[in-house]
């Protein structure tokens, strides 16, 4: 370490004898720091001291976990974003920033709060399945607190039940917890990022040149006469199968992509149709000067699955007396084909 010492030095015999008033470190050296690879030995807890996962294999013996069920693998991850080195997954981000400073072989604990681990516990995560539409007889009770996968398309468990329902917790099985994480450095490189420069990473801000297109060949954007288009990188501002896309490409790259409508704008819901009566006030404050023609677009507010937004629709049919509006984005139900340039890549700061 760099360190500055305050004190006086005096003369006996032929040796100095130093006394110390202050010591100030100035910098530590040899440390984590953000734009470092790291690999760490971990064990995470609830706070009530529930193991959730750890690497090292004599905790989870002492949780009663037979070693030949469990993966015993050190944590590799990337402190400048808390991306896992080997796989799509993340880190906490206070076990990211929890590292940085410390150096080979130190060791930490930290408490995450349920926020800032798997999520506050939300109520609204409750649904009620009627039993008649569950697979089991009806005179057989499910087991409070099983774990059903690939049902709801999430994790869930089940909460409780009664003669008619039965009632399934959606939230994440730690949600609400407060997390305890031990770990402990094992090795570092400070020129990790150096391998990661110029590929996209989630949490980049970066620019691309872009062309949009549907099958059929109809350009529907395109950044071609313009500046290109600046976004962070898996921040959820692009359509998913574009964030998608753009991960792992390097600066100048280009690809042409097909993303599916699931990815894209979704399927067409022929349930969002708004049907107005020509005698209603909506209509003639929406139109006053008369029936817009087909394909017109405009904007309304609609109330959908309870929440209140604005919406484009377009007009889809129009008859004696109503006229309907589509409230589907004008791409659903649609494959879309995009050409992609990586034209800059900013990493976190």
């Amino acid at each position: 370490d760099q360190v500055k010492i305050s004190g006086t030095v005096t003369q006996e015999g032929e040796c100095r004898k130093i006394s110390v008033e202050s010591f100030q470190v100035l910098k530590r050296l040899n440390i984590i720091e953000k734009t470092a690879t790291v690999r760490i030995d971990f064990t995470a807890r609830i706070k009530d001291g529930n193991l959730i996962s750890t690497s090292l294999k004599e905790v989870a013996e002492e949780a009663g976990i037979k070693a030949s069920d469990y993966n015993f693998t050190a944590l590799e991850f990337k402190a400048w974003n808390a991306g896992y080195l080997n796989e799509s997954g993340r880190v906490f981000t206070d076990v990211k920033d929890a590292v940085l400073g410390l150096r080979k072989g130190e060791e930490k604990t930290i408490e995450i709060p349920p926020e800032r681990a798997f999520g506050a516990y939300d109520e609204k995560k409750i649904i009620k399945v009627p039993r008649a539409e569950w697979p089991l007889p009806p005179t057989v009770d499910p087991d409070i607190g099983a774990e059903v996968s690939g049902v709801f398309g999430t994790y869930a468990v089940v909460k409780s039940f009664d003669q008619n329902f039965i009632y399934f917790d959606l939230n994440p099985k730690y949600a609400g917890k407060t997390v305890q994480f031990w770990l402990k450095v094992l090795d570092f490189d400070n020129e990790g990022i150096k391998a990661f420069e110029n590929i996209v990473e989630p949490g980049d801000a970066i620019k691309v040149d872009y062309t949009g297109e549907t099958l059929d060949g109809n350009v529907f954007d395109s950044s071609e006469g313009k500046a290109p288009l600046g976004f962070t990188a898996g921040a959820g501002q692009m359509i998913k199968g574009f964030d998608n896309a753009v991960s792992g490409m390097k600066l100048g790259e280009e690809k042409t992509v097909t993303i599916p409508p699931e990815e894209a704008y979704g399927q067409r819901d022929e349930s969002l149709a708004l049907v107005l009566s020509m005698e209603s006030e909506d209509y003639k404050t929406a139109f006053p000067t008369g029936p817009p023609p087909l394909g017109f677009e405009t904007q309304v507010n609609v109330t959908i699955s309870g929440q209140e937004q604005t919406r484009t629709a377009i007009v889809s049919k129009i008859d004696s007396n109503s006229i309907t509006l589509d409230l589907n984005h004008k791409l659903a139900g649609k494959a879309l084909k995009f050409r992609i340039k990586i034209v800059e890549i900013k990493k976190p700061e």
